[in-house]
C-alpha cells in the first residue's frame, strides 16, 4: 500500500493534545533567546550569537540554558513517542527530533565559557566552544532534516505552513554555513534568531501532524 504522510485529522486524542502541549512548552523554551531585553543581556545578536546569552558569567544565562535545556528533553521525548508509532517515515523524524533534542540539553549543559563578541576569549574557553559547537551542528541539521521531511510529506494546510518553516530553516542553515566557511561567525544573531523561530515552528507542526499517523 502506497504510504501517505501525516495530515490533519478529525480530532485530536488525548496523547496527541498531551505531544501538542510537550511540543509548545518547547518551541517557547528554545524561543529563550526573546527574553534577552529583559534580563539585561549585554549580547547584542545583531552581531553577537545567540549561544552568547548562555555564557555563566552573562546576566540572565541560566535562564538560557534552562530554556535550551527543557526544550532538548520535550524534543527527546516527541522523538521516542514517535519511533514507538513504527512508521518508516516517522522514525526519519523521530531520529531527526532526538537529535535535535540530544544536542540542545547538551549545549545548555556545556555552554561557552566566553562571548567573543564582547572581547577576545582565552584558549582556555575554546574546549568548550568546541563541544557546544559540534552539538548545535547536530541539533541545527536535525531540525533541518526534521523538517524537511515533515514538508515533503504533510498535506493540505500543514504542509503550506511546514515547507514555509522549512524554507526559512534550511535557508538559514545554509546562510550560516556559507559565511562560517568565509571566516565570519555563522552569519550572527540576525540569521539565527530566525532559524530558532522556524525550528521552534517546526517542533509545533510536527506534534500537530500526528492527528492522523502516517501509514506504513
Amino acid at each position: 500500500m502506497r504510504e501517505r504522510g501525516p495530515a490533519a485529522g478529525p480530532a485530536l486524542t488525548a496523547p496527541v493534545v498531551a505531544a501538542v502541549v510537550a511540543a509548545v512548552v518547547a518551541a517557547v523554551a528554545n524561543a529563550n533567546f526573546l527574553l534577552a531585553p529583559f534580563v539585561g543581556a549585554r549580547i547584542d545578536l545583531a552581531t553577537g550569537v545567540v549561544s552568547e546569552l548562555s555564557v555563566p558569567s552573562e546576566p540572565g544565562s541560566v535562564w538560557f540554558r534552562l530554556g535550551d535545556g527543557t526544550a532538548g528533553v520535550l524534543a527527546a521525548v516527541l522523538g521516542i513517542v514517535l519511533w514507538r508509532s513504527g512508521s518508516r517515515h516517522g522514525r526519519f523524524r523521530s531520529a531527526c527530533l532526538l537529535a535535535f533534542g540530544v544536542g540542545t540539553f547538551v549545549s545548555a549543559v556545556v555552554p561557552i565559557t566566553c562571548a567573543p563578541s564582547l572581547g577576545p576569549c582565552p584558549a582556555s574557553s575554546q574546549t568548550a566552544e568546541l563541544v557546544h559547537d559540534g552539538v548545535s551542528v547536530l541539533a541545527t541539521t536535525g531540525a533541518v532534516l526534521g523538517g524537511l521531511e515533515l514538508a515533503w510529506r504533510a498535506r493540505g494546510v500543514l504542509k503550506v505552513l511546514a515547507v514555509l518553516v522549512a524554507l526559512v530553516s534550511a535557508g538559514c542553515g545554509l546562510y550560516e554555513v556559507v559565511t562560517f566557511l568565509q571566516g565570519g561567525n555563522g552569519g550572527g544573531g540576525d540569521s539565527q534568531r530566525w532559524q530558532v523561530l522556524a525550528v521552534s515552528a517546526w517542533l509545533v507542526l510536527e506534534a500537530l501532524s500526528w492527528r492522523r499517523p502516517a501509514s506504513g
